[in-house]
């Protein structure tokens, strides 16, 4: 069973450019209009990126990651990417309060997100 990105499938909508579900492929069973995706894969950065695509912030814990997202990126979708930089299972965790967070700067995006979806190859 091969699967195919979203925005490839013409039965579905198509997707904004950084949303979650953009990096994992979707699968159909039996030829039906029943679609899934495989969540399974972990979302790994990679380990050799030069860390001057990153800047620290000051987190304060009351904005959600949403809201930063839209701040730094203009856009609530990169939500996941901010937790997953700092491998924050649980956005909604009060360790996360006065933490310091690495986020990509802005220009270094979409390579980053490349690189991530080759990873799901």
């Amino acid at each position: 069973m091969l699967g195919q990105y979203q925005n490839y499938i013409k039965d579905l909508p198509t997707l904004e450019l950084y949303r979650y579900e953009n990096i994992f492929k979707v699968y159909q069973i039996d030829e039906k209009n029943f679609y899934f995706y495989n969540i399974i894969k972990n979302i790994k950065v990679p380990n050799d990126i030069d860390n001057n695509v990153f800047q620290l912030i000051n987190y304060n814990g009351t904005m959600p990651f949403t809201t930063l997202s839209y701040q730094l990126y203009g856009t609530t979708y990169l939500w996941w990417l901010i937790c997953v930089l700092n491998n924050i299972q649980n956005p909604y965790d009060v360790k996360n309060v006065g933490k310091q967070l690495k986020v990509l700067k802005p220009n270094f995006v979409k390579p980053v997100l490349d690189s991530i979806k080759a990873q799901l190859q």
